[in-house]
C-alpha cells in the first residue's frame, strides 16, 4: 500500500507532533513493504529536515506538495483552501488512503482520509471564540467525511458521542506510547549540573504552557510543602509552548519562580529530558483535561514515580500505577509530593508499578492497529 501523510506540521514539540512521527517511524520500521509518503509545504528546508529525520527508512519519501496554511495570510485564506485542494488531489491520486494526524491543521480535507482526533477540548471553551467556531465546524465534517476516525484513548471517543450522538461513525481508540528513548538510567551529574539541579533533589514538571497544564496549582502546591522539604527539594519546570503565552506566563509567576526553590528550564533537549526524568524524586502532572497524557507514560516508562490527576484519560492510562489526585485540590497534590519526598518504599513501590503498566504501550502496538485500519479502509 502507498499511505500518504500530512506532514506539513509535525516537526517541533507537541504530542500531536510526537505522535504523528512516532506513528510514521512505527509504520515504516514493521511495514517494510509499503510506501509512507510525507506530503509538506513548499519549504525547502522542512523537506531536507524530514528527510534527516527518517533517512534510515527507505520506505518513507518525501514530497513538497502542499502551500503553508497561512501562505497568503488571513485575507486570502480563501485562494490557499482552493490551492490546498487542487493540490490534495494531484498527489493523492496514486494513494490509497492519506492519514491526518490533526485534521484541525489542515486548511481543507482531502477526499479519501483517515483521520486520527486527538482532543476536542476548544468545544469546551464557555465563551465563543474562533477556535471553538473552528472546532464546531471542522469536528461534524471530519466524522461525516473520514473513512476511518481513530482517537488516543476511549475518552475522547466518548467525549465525540457525547457531543455529536446523533453520528453514527465508528470509531477506534488506539492509544499513542512512549519512545523506546525513555527507560530508567543512572544519576547523571553532568545534566544535573547544567540545570542547576545537582545538590538538591527535585520534583519534576514537563508540558505546554497551557491552562489545562495547571501549572499554577503545581507550584502553589509546592509552596504549601513544609520547609524541611523544600529546603532540599526543588520544582522544576520545564516548559514549552508559544513564546507569547510563555511571556504571558512569567509576566504573572515570574515573582514566585525566584528564590523558593523552583527552576524554570526551556528548550531541554531530549538527550538531557531523559535524563531529567530518570533522576526525579517524582513527576507532577496533576492535568485538568488530556487526550492521552504523553507525560505520565514517559515518566513511568522512565521509572520515575508520577503523581497525576483523577479525572480525563489520565486514570485510563495510568491505571494504579500512579497517585490520582484532585488536581484542583493543592492541599492533596502538596501530600502526595510530601509523601514521595518522606517515603523512599512509596517511591521505589510507584516506580517498580509504572514500568509494568508503560509495558502495555508500544508504538509497534500502535503501528499494527493503525494497519489495520488502512487495510480495512482500503478493501
Amino acid at each position: 500500500m502507498r499511505i500518504g501523510f500530512d506532514a506539513t506540521n509535525i516537526l517541533g514539540h507537541g504530542g500531536i507532533k510526537t505522535y504523528a512521527r512516532e506513528l510514521i517511524r512505527g509504520l515504516a520500521e514493521e511495514y517494510i513493504d509499503d510506501t509512507f509518503v510525507l506530503l509538506t509545504t513548499f519549504s525547502g528546508s522542512k523537506k531536507r529536515a524530514l528527510e534527516r529525520l527518517f533517512a534510515d527508512l527507505p520506505n518513507v519519501t518525501v514530497h513538497k506538495a502542499l502551500p503553508h496554511r497561512n501562505m497568503l495570510g488571513n485575507g486570502l485564506s480563501f485562494i490557499t483552501k482552493y490551492l490546498s485542494s487542487i493540490f490534495w488531489w494531484l498527489f493523492s491520486r496514486d494513494l490509497d488512503t492519506v492519514h491526518l494526524t490533526d485534521p484541525f491543521g489542515v486548511p481543507v480535507l482531502p477526499k479519501k482520509f483517515v483521520a486520527t482526533i486527538n482532543d476536542i477540548f476548544p468545544l469546551a471553551l464557555d465563551e465563543s471564540s474562533g477556535l471553538k467556531n473552528f472546532y464546531l465546524k471542522r469536528t461534524p465534517e471530519i466524522l461525516e467525511k473520514a473513512s476511518a476516525v481513530i482517537t488516543p484513548s476511549i475518552y475522547i471517543k466518548d467525549m465525540l458521542a457525547d457531543y455529536y450522538p446523533e453520528s453514527d461513525r465508528s470509531i477506534k481508540p488506539i492509544p499513542d506510547a512512549a519512545s523506546d528513548e525513555f527507560h530508567p538510567r543512572s544519576r547523571s551529574i553532568d545534566i544535573l549540573n547544567r540545570y542547576g539541579l545537582d545538590e538538591k533533589s527535585y520534583f519534576l514538571f514537563v508540558g505546554r504552557v497551557d491552562a489545562r497544564k495547571n501549572i499554577p496549582g503545581i507550584i502553589t502546591a509546592y509552596l504549601e510543602l513544609p520547609e524541611g522539604i523544600r529546603s532540599s527539594t526543588c520544582l522544576a519546570l520545564v516548559l514549552s509552548g508559544r513564546p507569547p503565552d510563555i511571556d504571558d506566563f512569567m509576566k504573572h509567576f515570574a515573582h514566585l519562580l525566584e528564590g523558593n526553590g523552583i527552576i524554570y528550564l526551556r528548550d531541554v533537549p531530549p538527550r538531557d529530558l531523559f535524563g531529567l526524568y530518570s533522576s526525579a524524586l517524582g513527576f507532577v502532572f496533576p492535568t485538568l483535561d488530556e487526550g492521552f497524557g504523553l507525560p505520565v507514560l514517559e515518566a513511568m516508562q522512565s521509572g520515575c514515580p508520577v503523581i497525576s490527576s483523577n479525572l480525563s484519560c489520565i486514570p485510563e492510562i495510568a491505571g494504579n500505577a500512579a497517585i490520582l489526585v484532585d488536581p484542583l485540590d493543592t492541599s492533596e497534590i502538596s501530600l502526595s509530593m510530601r509523601l514521595l519526598a518522606e517515603s523512599p518504599r512509596k517511591r521505589d513501590e510507584l516506580s517498580k508499578k509504572g514500568l509494568q503498566q508503560s509495558r502495555l504501550y508500544s508504538w509497534r502496538r500502535t503501528a499494527m492497529e493503525t494497519m489495520e485500519i488502512y487495510r480495512s479502509v482500503v478493501r
